[in-house]
């Protein structure tokens, strides 16, 4: 618990297709958890992790799998110091997310929200041209089109941001905490 809130710290972890909004969502939050809640917060996107923390690992399974279970790990050290964790991440295996959530739910809660934006839509958006470069043949193993995403079975929520707007997104996600008196 942080000393100066009493309130116990939790994750919010987004997963779905590059494209889904999700960077877009967690900086959202950011704001509005800051602004509204005063909550200590730290936002793992995953492009700054891969960036910074994993810089050297490819796109196979087994370095994905790394990847996610050091964002888990840096999200329960968060968690269990009473801060807010944001992650933004593909994630596309089920096992590692589970093994994030475990590592998490030692100290507070785990909220994982599958940001379910269709991947036509993810594919027309195409903020980063990754999509182009995969119809091209220049990418292999893309999550979504020739790569598998397994979409989360049991997520606390889900969002499709083609269907709402930002505000209603993050108002939908910040519902779980408060539900749950964490914020």
């Amino acid at each position: 618990m942080t000393k100066r809130t009493g309130l116990r710290g939790f994750t919010i972890f987004m997963t779905g297709f590059s494209g889904a909004g999700k960077s877009t969502i967690a900086q959202r939050l950011v704001e509005v958890v800051e602004e509204e809640y005063q909550r200590p917060l730290t936002l793992l996107d995953g492009d700054v992790i891969r960036r910074m923390l994993s810089s050297g690992l490819t796109f196979s399974r087994a370095d994905r799998e790394l990847n996610i279970r050091r964002i888990g790990y840096v999200a329960a050290e968060v968690t269990r110091h009473g801060g807010v964790c944001v992650c933004a991440a593909i994630a596309p295996f089920r096992s590692v997310r589970a093994e994030a959530r475990a590592a998490v739910e030692v100290f507070g809660r785990f909220y994982e929200v599958h940001i379910s934006t269709p991947l036509a839509v993810c594919e027309q958006r195409d903020p980063k041209g990754l999509y182009r470069k995969v119809r091209r043949g220049e990418i292999k193993g893309f999550t979504g089109v020739d790569d598998p995403f397994e979409a989360p079975q049991q997520c606390e929520l889900e969002i499709d941001t083609s269907a709402m707007s930002l505000e209603d997104e993050v108002r939908r996600i910040l519902a779980l905490p408060a539900a749950d008196g964490l914020l």
